[in-house]
């Protein structure tokens, strides 16, 4: 099992900083931090064109582990256009593992109903078929604020989409009530890509690797995820809020859960 990182942390201090980001920078920081591999997302608008991309990943010794985009809950044509231009640049760039974000509701509201789910497995289902043809898999991710918080509700997406792999959130599983582990095991042969980081329930935040405060237990769904053998890359992620005068850096925050995995999970 191979250790990427994605550019969340990196966007989310650019923005608190508001100072510009861009694919070189993230790309020497996350080798700066012992990664082998990055998950990237943007298109050309941030990576250039994708032989750009990958002569920058090859400069910094990196793997493209996988390609990030999203999907609407409802058929909306822009998105359509967009997710495609987003599978086609990341058939170019030779990826063969989509991460999928989606299925929030343009109005929000507590209940969800049958056909909520329908709708939205038809729209993703578009997806999933569209990668497939570029030679892809499209992995799902259960994302706090979606309709698809939980492993209840990713059990209603399998009843409609039988071939459904997922991309396992540990942090936003606990944070959607959901134990992770359980979830890995539940779905053991769907679970084809993973994003690791920690929750603290005392503040509601994202948290690096091993500066959480709730029941999650990281380093046994990793040790679940290598022992099933369907999982290539973990990626760490930490999409967080930055306040305070001081926050972590994105590479000393990249730094802490790159210790940990190697630390407690072996993951060298």
């Amino acid at each position: 099992m191979k250790v990427a990182i994605n550019s969340c942390t990196w966007g989310g201090y650019a923005h608190f900083k508001k100072t510009p980001l861009t694919a070189e920078h993230f790309f020497a920081e996350a080798a700066a931090a012992g990664y082998a591999g990055v998950e990237v997302g943007g298109g050309k608008d941030f990576l250039g064109k994708p032989a750009d991309c990958l002569a920058l990943a090859s400069r910094h010794g990196l793997e493209i582990a996988a390609y990030g985009t999203s999907v609407t809950y409802n058929p909306w044509k822009p998105n359509t256009i967009a997710y495609r231009a987003d599978i086609d640049y990341a058939a170019e760039l030779g990826v063969k593992m989509l991460m999928v974000c989606g299925g929030f509701m343009p109005v929000a509201r507590r209940n969800t109903y049958d056909f909520d789910y329908d709708m939205f497995a038809g729209n993703l289902g578009a997806l999933i078929a569209y990668a497939a043809k570029r030679g892809i898999v499209a992995a799902f991710h259960p994302h706090r604020g979606c309709i698809v918080e939980t492993t209840e509700e990713a059990a209603k997406m399998v009843k409609r989409l039988k071939a459904l792999k997922f991309c396992v959130d540990t942090a936003h599983l606990e944070g959607a009530g959901s134990d992770a582990l359980k979830f890995i095991r539940t779905f053991c042969k769907r679970c084809v890509y993973a994003h690791v980081k920690d929750f603290r329930w005392d503040t509601g935040a994202f948290t690096e690797l091993g500066k959480g405060k709730s029941k999650l237990n990281v380093a046994a769904c990793v040790a679940e995820l290598r022992k099933m053998g369907t999982v290539e890359w973990i990626c760490v992620e930490l999409d967080k809020n930055f306040d305070g005068e001081n926050p972590r850096t994105p590479l000393e925050s990249a730094k802490i859960s790159r210790r940990y995995l190697k630390s407690k999970c072996g993951l060298q």
